[in-house]
């Protein structure tokens, strides 16, 4: 094995089946890769909802349950129960192209990571929308500053395990826990480099999406400063592994976000 996809599921329905249905059509061979779909939370019926719906494919998979909720505890398990030298982090409701997981093996390149073009949609892929990261050109940099922008979340990029190291998601953020993760194995990262852009992750936007849901602007506010304060933590604790400009645009990232939440609740 070279790949683990690890997927995390909370409650899931008919979204997690297509996301199994575009692995199922991935070009690479299968022994190439395991897929490692953790249900968290509520176990009945989705857990022998699950095990039913995986018993229909024909890729390698392994099947774990936590009565834990949270996507980050579920991709913690993940981590703790996979080997294979590289990480694939998807969501339960989000697609692949078929080139996907051969095209980012072939990319691979040491301690960097690797990034997919990304796509957002609806009701179809057929009617595709532009992502911040969506891009339209090849690029490979050893300037993580550069393409900052593409240690936001964990999802879309193949991760070498050396990289994550022992790191872990933090288990006491609600929000932004993806941008953590990944700004604290940044100082492993040695370069970001993009596939061919017919590379496609296949976000799905959903208004009620864990990720998507309204809070009061009190709460966050609150967020807001617990973010900051994760970030600031993480630097401190070892500031010359660290780049200190990628750790500021942390922080005015949540500033920015937080200003743009005030104008869309008054």
């Amino acid at each position: 094995m070279f790949i683990d996809v690890i997927i995390p599921t909370y409650q899931p329905g008919t979204y997690l089946i297509e996301t199994l249905q575009s692995i199922q059509k991935q070009k690479i061979p299968f022994n190439n890769f395991k897929v490692t779909v953790v249900l968290n939370g509520c176990k009945e019926p989705y857990y022998s909802d699950v095990k039913k719906i995986l018993s229909q494919f024909s890729f390698n998979y392994s099947f774990i349950y936590t009565e834990k909720k949270g996507v980050s505890n579920a991709r913690n398990l993940g981590l703790e129960s996979t080997s294979s030298p590289y990480i694939l982090f998807l969501d339960d409701d989000d697609l692949l192209s078929e080139n996907y997981l051969d095209e980012m093996l072939f990319s691979a390149c040491g301690e960097g990571i690797v990034t997919s073009n990304v796509f957002g949609f609806k009701e179809s892929k057929d009617v595709l929308i532009d992502d911040y990261l969506s891009f339209k050109y090849k690029f490979k940099s050893k300037n993580i500053i550069k393409y900052r922008r593409y240690l936001s979340n964990s999802c879309s990029k193949l991760i070498p395990r050396n990289v994550i190291d022992v790191n872990r998601f933090d288990l006491k953020l609600d929000k932004s826990e993806d941008a953590l993760f990944m700004f604290e194995i940044s100082k492993n990262i040695k370069s970001i480099t993009s596939t061919s852009i017919e590379v496609i992750y296949y976000r799905r936007l959903r208004p009620n999406s864990a990720s998507r849901k309204q809070v009061k602007m009190t709460q966050e506010i609150l967020n807001g400063f617990k973010i900051m304060w994760s970030f600031t933590l993480v630097y401190f604790k070892s500031p010359l592994q660290y780049n200190f400009l990628l750790y500021l645009t942390r922080l005015l990232a949540v500033i920015k976000r937080l200003g743009l939440t005030f104008k869309s609740l008054r």
